[in-house]
């Protein structure tokens, strides 16, 4: 790979361009909305974004057949009379249908919605209905309507909908824990501005990840988790080795009392620390782009985000945690010499009043 000319990128001077690398982000967020109202709005979707059961509730049947297999031509046919034999029960939302392994086929869908409220009552409800779904695909399956599904081969496993709160809590609280734990170290390592910055830049790499999540409507279950946390860390790495450049150049500046030009140092760490940046995304993106094209679909979920986290990061670390971190020490800088300045003239003034006093 041809090496970055690092004074092309300097002459760039990136901090001047600033807004528009901020306006960049709301503009994502802004598509975003704009396709979930639509999806909303679709006879198809009908929800704001492809939610799964993990964080809803709902019903995982798996359904095995004999000699089938399940990526045959009869696939779609089967899915098609399993999803209307559900429908038939009241079932109106499935989160998804794939194959598992050569001959299974596995529906995932919300518990039906008309519940009495009482989570005991609901949940007998809801076995009874999949009880009754289960007799009706084994009579298709005797009468030759479905290709034949193998003895004992239908399975359901339910996820209540106070265990989805909980997972979502809990999911919630670990982002949540994660920042704080990385705004202090930031802190310690840096300083305030860094830290500031450095929890921004990570609060646009969740928020992108999730907005390209729902625009692609990939389906968002517990994966995403797993998935929010791994890019957390990634993209703080990157984030750091940029602020780690900041902090070199600034400290002869210090050392030697000379007037620190935070453009420049800006454009310069920048520069100096692409190159890095840019090989090091590459790689992990290649690496994620070869597991999503193996069209494992629990691979997909999990794989899809992480690669919307990486770009996010990407982006994040390069043109946003450094002019963002300039723009926060400028705003310091500003307030502590106007805190100065008042309190320069308030001893001033305190001094005038005295000595007309002793007058």
């Amino acid at each position: 790979m041809k090496k970055i000319n690092i004074q092309n990128i300097k002459n760039l001077n990136l901090y001047s361009k600033r807004h528009i690398f901020y306006l960049v982000p709301l503009v994502v967020v802004l598509v975003m909305i704009i396709c979930g109202v639509c999806y909303q709005a679709s006879a198809n979707k009908q929800y704001f974004a492809n939610i799964g059961i993990d964080f809803q509730g709902g019903t995982i049947m798996q359904i095995e057949f004999t000699d089938t297999n399940a990526n045959s031509g009869n696939f779609n046919t089967n899915v098609d009379k399993i999803l209307n034999v559900a429908k038939e029960q009241g079932i109106t939302s499935f989160s998804s249908s794939q194959t598992s392994g050569a001959n299974t086929i596995i529906v995932q869908y919300t518990n039906w919605t008309t519940g009495t409220g009482d989570a005991n009552k609901d949940a007998n409800e809801m076995n009874d209905i999949n009880n009754v779904i289960k007799a009706k695909l084994f009579e298709m399956s005797n009468n030759g309507q479905i290709d034949t599904i193998a003895e004992n081969g239908i399975t359901f496993s339910t996820i209540g909908s106070e265990s989805s709160r909980n997972l979502l809590k809990t999911s919630i609280i670990s982002v949540v824990i994660a920042l704080a734990f990385i705004l202090v170290y930031i802190i310690i390592r840096f300083d305030f501005y860094s830290g500031l910055a450095a929890i921004i830049a990570l609060i646009h790499d969740v928020l992108i990840m999730l907005s390209l999540t729902v625009i692609f409507y990939v389906e968002i279950g517990d994966s995403i988790v797993a998935g929010l946390i791994t890019i957390v860390a990634y993209s703080i790495n990157n984030t750091i080795v940029v602020f780690d450049k900041v902090r070199s150049i600034i400290k002869p500046l210090k050392k030697n009392h000379e007037k620190i030009n935070i453009p420049d140092v800006i454009n310069t760490s920048v520069a100096q620390t692409l190159t890095r940046t840019i090989y090091t995304t590459i790689t992990t993106l290649v690496v994620m782009i070869i597991l999503v094209s193996m069209g494992v679909v629990s691979i997909t979920k999990f794989g899809l985000p992480i690669i919307f986290g990486l770009i996010a990061g990407f982006y994040s670390s390069v043109f946003i945690a450094a002019p963002l971190w300039g723009d926060l020490k400028s705003l310091g800088d500003k307030i502590k010499k106007a805190n100065k300045n008042r309190n320069l003239k308030k001893r001033n003034s305190d001094k005038n009043n005295d000595s007309k006093v002793l007058v």
